[in-house]
This record gives C-alpha cells, structure tokens and sequence, in this order.
C-alpha cells in the first residue's frame, strides 16, 4: 500500500521554450541554466531522501524539463533508484529522437503528460500550442509505445467547452486530471470559475468520466463508502489507495529554488520549507504547514464539518487564492446548495463512478506486474 505523500511533481527547472499566457510556473522570464538546482543537489537532498520516506512516483516538470542538459541522467537516476517516472511536457521536446532515448533508458517507466485546455479556440486562448500539434504528438508518442496522460485547465474561459473537451479525451480513449486555474504567478483572477461555473459548468463533467477520478472536488464520497468500494482501511488522515479529490496529503511539489508546498498550484506561495536547508522529512512529517494541512477536521468552515472531507478535502489551493487563507472552505463547493435529493443523486454517481475507477486502477496494478 502507498503511503502518504506518495507522489512528488519536482519542477526541476523554469526555463521553456513556450510562452503561455498565464503561465501557472511563471516561466516566461528570462531563465538560466545556474537558476536551476544542480543535479547533485536534486539527487542528494530531494531523490535520496524521497525514497526513504515512501514516495514512489516523480513527475519532472517545469518549465519544460527536457531543456535541462542533465535531463536524461536525471531519469536514468531516479529510474534506478525504483521510482515511476512522469514528465509534463508541452511536447515541443518529444521528438522521436528523444523518445527513443527514454525508452533506452527507463522502458516502460514512463507516462508522458501532455497539456489540452480544448479542442477549439479556447485552447490557443490559454497556451502557446494548438489541438493539431496536441494531436501530432500524441501520435508520436502512441508510435513509440509511451503512455500518456491529458492535463486539463479548467476555469472561466473553458466552462463552456470543458465538456466536449472531456469526452473527446475520453474517446480517446486516454485517462486525464483536471488543474483548476490559479493564478499562481499571474495577476489574472477572471480566468478562475465560481462556485456558479463549478455547479453548473465543471462538475457535472467531472463527475461524469471515471477515468478523471484521479483528483476533483467537491467529491460527494463518505470515508466508509470509500473503504467499502476501495477494498483498504488505513490509519492516514487522507484517502492513499487509491487517492481522490484533493491530493494534498497525497503529492507533494518542490519548486526550482527547492521550497516544498503541499500542492503544486500553491507552489511560489505557501512552502513548509526549503530542501537546501531543511531535511525533505522533517518538512513533510514536522513543519506546522504539513503537520496541518492534513488534519482535514480543523479546515474552517463547511469544509472542517462536512461529512466528505476524507475524500474531498476541499480544494486548498481556490481557498487560498480566493481568501487568502489555505485553510478555509473551499469558495467553489455548492453542497450547501444542495436539496436532499439532489445530494442523494451526486452521492450515488460519485459511487458508482468510484467503484468504476477502482476497478481500473486495481486491473492497471495487475497489468503491470
């Protein structure tokens, strides 16, 4: 069974070659190679100590990670060490070149992230890239045998096409997460939904495709009902296996300067410390930030006191950019919106759905051993 904290999104770098507007990792300034942790310095003070603690799976972002000069030294690392390797990519960088070298490398250790945010003209609204190059590269990496996983960012410029874009990734016939916009090293607020567009808009597709079960909120589960359906009992303060909802607890992210926040969006913002000073442990098993953040029953609010928040949790990172405080209520949650029947129905999707997910993370484990 993994353990808490088993995932760690490592933004290795922040130089790229793109320039999307809004860029979560703000990665459009004018960034150098000695900006950039050393490989020795990302080994011995983040991967070594990773494994010691239980994570098992990294994800190489940026930026774009393959501009790093190291990058591949870097795979074949933490490939060695039994880590599952990930990398988001803007796929300018997955040539077949490249490709074959991964697979050289770490094989089938390996799942690509490609980032979509719709098939019309809300995509080149939001990022440097079009849906026929998203198309060309998941072509490339399906002739190479590379799995791949869709990023979706969602907000108020997408809502209305954030359906038609699920269901197309889903005849596809590939899994996808959703990243809620934030406007991590932006000014830009009025790209962020409401509670209206996340009722409305968002949610019922979220709720719709069990192949994103991965991470959404709010997720209409009780942990009993989770047990039940996952087949595990644990004595984690997060749902681990499999994880759901709101991942904190779960993932873990460092940033180029080696400060470690519990979510990847809230990353430049909110840190419970820095790896160059502080050992990797102490900050997720110590710090008041971590040891806190956890403890879902303290959140402030509906979301201290609502009867889902083992599975949901709430999103942290729209609580924080909308209060200003990390641990009040998510702003986007309707649930008190909700009649008895209509909470009733969510209830009964989010399980069916669940019991759906499960069975093909369960199946994937298998396929893989």
């Amino acid at each position: 069974m993994p353990g808490m904290y088993h995932m760690l999104y490592l933004e290795a770098t922040k130089r790229c070659n793109f320039s999307c507007p809004n860029c979560s990792s703000g990665s459009q300034g004018d960034y150098c190679e000695s900006d950039d942790m050393s490989l020795d310095t990302i080994v011995n003070r983040i991967l070594i100590p990773a494994k010691a603690l239980g994570t098992e799976y990294i994800d190489f972002s940026g930026g774009e990670f393959l501009l790093r000069k190291d990058a591949f030294e870097l795979l074949e690392i933490a490939h060695k060490m039994g880590f599952g390797l990930g990398i988001s990519s803007n796929g300018s960088t997955l040539t077949d070149e490249t490709l074959e070298k991964i697979n050289a490398l770490v094989g089938q250790n390996m799942l690509i992230s490609l980032g979509i945010n719709s098939f019309d003209e809300d995509n080149s609204f939001s990022r440097q890239s079009t849906p026929d190059f998203f198309l060309k590269t998941l072509e490339r990496l399906e002739r190479h045998h590379v799995r791949v996983n869709v990023s979706v960012t969602m907000g108020e410029f997408n809502k209305k096409s954030f359906s038609d874009t699920i269901q197309k990734i889903t005849d596809l016939g590939l899994p996808y997460n959703r990243i809620p916009y934030t406007p991590r090293n932006s000014s830009e607020k009025s790209w962020m939904f409401d509670k209206a567009a996340m009722k409305d808009w968002l949610h019922p597709v979220l709720c719709s495709h069990y192949k994103g079960y991965v991470s959404y909120v709010p997720f209409f589960l009780t942990k009993k009902k989770y047990n039940q359906l996952a087949g595990t009992e644990h004595n984690y303060p997060v749902p681990v296996e499999p994880s759901v909802g709101c991942w904190v607890g779960s993932f873990y992210a460092i940033n180029p300067a080696g400060e470690v926040s519990p979510c990847p969006l809230l990353s430049d913002h909110v840190s419970g410390g820095n790896v160059l000073t502080t050992d990797l442990k102490d900050i997720l098993f110590k710090s008041e930030l971590f040891t806190r953040i956890v403890d879902r029953n303290n959140f402030k609010g509906k979301c201290g006191t609502c009867k889902n928040n083992y599975t949901c949790g709430g999103c942290r990172t729209y609580a924080y950019f909308l209060s200003g405080d990390v641990y009040e209520s998510d702003p986007t949650c309707f649930i008190d919106e909700l009649s008895a029947e209509e909470l009733e129905a969510l209830e009964n999707k989010t399980a069916k759905n669940f019991r759906n997910y499960c069975r093909m993370v369960h199946f994937g484990k298998k396929t893989e051993e």
